[in-house]
């Protein structure tokens, strides 16, 4: 795959597989000018242009789709509807649909930063997770009925940290009297904690970055 080139028609090198590249630094003491984030190393920009709207994809380079946007066009598109990647933000040549492009690669690094951050805000405040997690699961009891998974994920449309649970057998139970008996406080909403059995008996509880945290740090302080 080529690389991204630069406005200035200059390449550039290659970043880290899969990665978005770090934004340039700019001089302090002055205003930062907007900076034209390119496309990360092999991925692409799929346009799906149906009459007089375009649907932009941005994809990456194992072919998942990571963010979408939407383009009104001025006019109705002669061919019906027509399908084109862009490999490089150059290769869109309409003014309008290079500049939605642009936002499409802009809003990804910005919501790539704010899950960095929230996921790097959650390590901080939880540097014992991995035993607080290994805890948990011999608490359960042992056995194949016993606490059988905890992952953590990012939620795509708030962004923030999600542990999830899993459970079956005696161990739901466990977990769900465990749940029960972590405080909220009082400034905390209601929601931000789910609880579902399916019917083989497995219980998945899923709680929020917040309700996560909150868990967790009682769940330190039990004996």
């Amino acid at each position: 795959m080529p690389r991204t080139r630069s406005r200035s028609g200059q390449r550039r090198p290659p970043a880290t597989p899969n990665q978005p590249r770090t934004p340039p630094a700019h001089r302090s003491g002055a205003p930062a000018p907007h900076e034209f984030k390119p496309l990360p190393d092999q991925w692409t920009i799929h346009l799906h242009t149906v009459l007089n709207l375009t649907i932009l994809t941005l994809i990456d380079a194992d072919g998942a789709h990571r963010h979408i946007t939407f383009a009104p066009l001025t006019t109705l598109n002669p061919s019906g509807t027509t399908d084109r990647p862009a490999q490089t933000l150059e290769e869109i040549t309409e003014p309008e649909l290079r500049a939605r492009a642009q936002q499409l690669i802009d809003t990804f690094y910005q919501r790539t930063a704010t899950a960095q951050a929230n996921a790097d805000a959650f390590g901080a405040a939880m540097p014992d997770l991995a035993q607080l997690l290994n805890r948990l699961s011999e608490t359960a009891p042992s056995g194949p009925a016993s606490l059988t998974r905890t992952g953590l994920t990012i939620d795509d449309d708030t962004l923030t940290v999600v542990l999830t649970l899993t459970a079956s057998g005696p161990a739901v139970a466990t977990l769900r009297a465990l749940a029960d008996r972590c405080p909220r406080p009082a400034d905390t909403p209601a929601e931000g904690i789910t609880q579902d059995l399916d019917p083989h008996g497995h219980l998945t509880l899923r709680l929020d970055q917040t309700r996560a945290r909150q868990f967790l740090s009682w769940y330190r302080t039990q004996p």
